[in-house]
């Protein structure tokens, strides 16, 4: 695209400049003009030069030295812009012919440290790419400091939400460093190039590491003494279920030890409450005594001796049943997303030390960065998730938990259902359907080599059609539950399905008519509303599948009731036929006794 010359004269250095097709933008793309200052347009006296504004102007005189070096200069920061862009993984799907197009509508922003460059809860109508520098992540909770959650580098990309979904800003964006150089695109051009169906962008991890929607709510670390962080320390090596999962080493003690918080509980306090799908914190006792009890059918309270039986639950030299000074509790619920097994309720005025979702899983599940490597060559071994992109894949790697079993324990039992996918990274397992030995499989953490089972479980929860024993002395697994990977990426059938959208025309036309379906022909009445022309007043109420808040049009004044779901629970409950049912009738009704949907958005959060 560069560098063609007429051969006239030696002084052209100036390229081509790139055809485009009549559908895309006439931007200001590399800016020269065919031939040489002795071609036909030279001869005449005439020369081109570009105006400010990116079009063209004549202008009387010869090609300069200075003109000439400007030319170089702008033909060698194209050039540069091409080979950035091919490098970045995000337009790795882009055809090469549109990388030029793609380039020529990028605009260089500076940005000092310390400067915003888009903030939450604003509408946004641009697209940024991170040439240079570092840029941080932050989310504000409502009535709370914006946290740092996050550092972008070189090649990472962020403003989609609001050019795809039309979302307000869902985080601020600041620079980091002397300054922060990036492309941008305006969401003009990103349509007018058909990047929303040419690119896929890797789904974003919901922040809170949890909860499907829900904001988790923190508090900043309390200052502690010596003692108390040797009790915490203890708590958690004194927690057989932690030391089972993950090695608990000097390092990832003092980072627990450095984000709790001290609370202060009443006696009578139900802290944990059976079959609560909120699981958010995990708890260590400074002070105090609390009772763990779990339910009968008919509701009666199980007697202690019952209760640890039946839940599994004790604090490590504690009475049964109780929790006292330096144990802990509902970490099983935080680790694997489940219900709370049983309910802890203080016997008398406590104190706890509490760490949150987010903080306990990214301490103590995330990898080192070599592991996190290996993770991901295994993630890479399994075919059904192929379709993932490369950032995907990395975040799956990193969620993975470490989990190690002993000879003749079972991993997976046929007949149950299945929630758990597992990567076996050393060891042996045998395969047994109907209590005969169907095979072994075999992983050698040394030379490289791993096996995988229940990977259907990412995508529903039927049966496990088989039961896996460990036959070695130790057998070594990474493992990730459905519930933990919609969170982080959304339902692996989503993702899957993803890959056949190419991006053209005709699937496009495909989805309009589709929703040109559900509407009703007669109701001209229903106008679109996007996300951004609209502003939250305030809670109205909860149901059992989310939330419904008012919210009010910024320009008609108009208020609506928006009703938010939560993917994570629809799926848990399999009530995903339902919600799309309601949306298509809801959308093809038209009357003045039924409540009127106005409109839907898609949401990563």
């Amino acid at each position: 695209q560069a560098g063609l010359c007429c051969g006239y004269s030696q002084r052209c250095h100036r390229p081509l400049r790139p055809k485009l097709p009549q559908s895309a933008p006439q931007g200001p793309l590399p800016r020269g003009r065919m031939g040489c200052g002795a071609s036909v347009g030279a001869a005449s006296g005439e020369k081109m030069t570009e105006a400010s504004s990116g079009g063209r102007e004549a202008k009387k005189g010869t090609s300069g030295p200075a003109e000439q070096r400007a030319a170089l200069e702008e033909n060698k920061s194209f050039q540069e812009t091409m080979g950035f862009l091919l490098k970045v993984k995000l337009f790795t799907r882009l055809p090469k012919d549109q990388h030029p197009l793609l380039a020529s509508n990028m605009i260089t922003k500076t940005f000092k440290a310390g400067e915003d460059i888009i903030s939450q809860g604003d509408a946004g109508n641009e697209f940024y790419v991170i040439k240079r520098g570092e840029a941080s992540v932050w989310i504000a909770s409502e009535g709370e400091k914006p946290q740092k959650i996050a550092t972008l580098k070189a090649g990472d990309y962020f403003g989609e939400g609001a050019l795809l979904r039309d979302e307000p800003r869902t985080a601020t964006i600041r620079a980091e460093g002397k300054e922060l150089i990036t492309l941008m695109i305006t969401r003009e051009k990103f349509q007018a190039l058909g990047l929303p169906d040419k690119l896929r962008f890797a789904n974003r991890k919901a922040v809170g590491a949890g909860g499907g929607g829900r904001q988790l709510q923190t508090k900043p670390p309390s200052p502690k003494t010596d003692q108390e962080k040797e009790l915490i320390k203890q708590a958690l090596l004194s927690n057989s279920n932690l030391n089972t999962i993950v090695q608990l080493d000097g390092a990832r003690l003092e980072k627990m030890v450095s984000v709790a918080w001290k609370e202060q509980v009443a006696r009578g306090t139900k802290v944990i409450t059976e079959g609560d799908l909120i699981a958010d914190y995990f708890y260590v006792v400074q002070e105090g005594t609390f009772e763990v009890s779990v339910m009968l059918e008919e509701d009666t309270a199980l007697s202690a001796e019952k209760a640890h039986e039946a839940a599994a639950l004790k604090a490590e030299g504690s009475p049964v049943g109780t929790v006292t000074k330096g144990g802990s509790f509902g970490e099983l619920a935080l680790l694997y997303l489940v219900p709370r097994a049983a309910s802890v309720t203080a016997k008398e005025d406590a104190v706890l030390w509490v760490f949150d979702r987010m903080s306990f899983k990214q301490i103590l599940t995330q990898a080192s960065d070599e592991k996190v490597k290996d993770y991901i060559k295994f993630v890479g071994m399994v075919p059904l998730l192929d379709p993932l992109l490369e950032d995907e894949k990395v975040e799956i790697a990193k969620a993975m938990i470490e989990m190690h079993f002993a000879e003749g324990e079972v991993i997976l039992s046929q007949g149950e259902p299945g929630n758990t996918f597992y990567i076996l990274y050393d060891g042996e397992v045998k395969i047994e359907v109907d209590d005969k030995e169907t095979g072994r499989v075999v992983a050698n953490q040394k030379i490289g080599t791993a096996s995988y089972f229940g990977e259907k479980a990412l995508l529903n929860n039927n049966p496990r059609a088989a039961t896996v024993t460990v036959v070695s002395p130790t057998a070594k697994s990474l493992a990730l539950d459905r519930d933990s990977f919609d969170l982080l990426l959304g339902p692996l059938q989503d993702l899957l399905s993803r890959g056949d959208t190419t991006g053209s025309t005709a699937t496009a036309n495909m989805r309009l008519s589709g929703r040109q379906k559900m509407m009703n022909p007669n109701d001209g009445q229903r106008s679109h509303i996007t996300r951004k022309e609209l502003r939250r007043i305030g809670l109205l109420g909860c149901g059992g599948f989310g939330a419904v808040e008012l919210y009010e049009h910024k320009e008609t004044k108009e208020t609506y009731a928006m009703k938010g779901i939560s993917k994570g629970f629809i799926v848990k409950t399999g009530m995903q036929e339902s919600v799309k049912n309601e949306k298509a009738i809801l959308m093809m009704t038209n009357s003045p006794f039924i409540i009127r949907l106005w409109e839907t958005y898609n949401g990563s959060q």
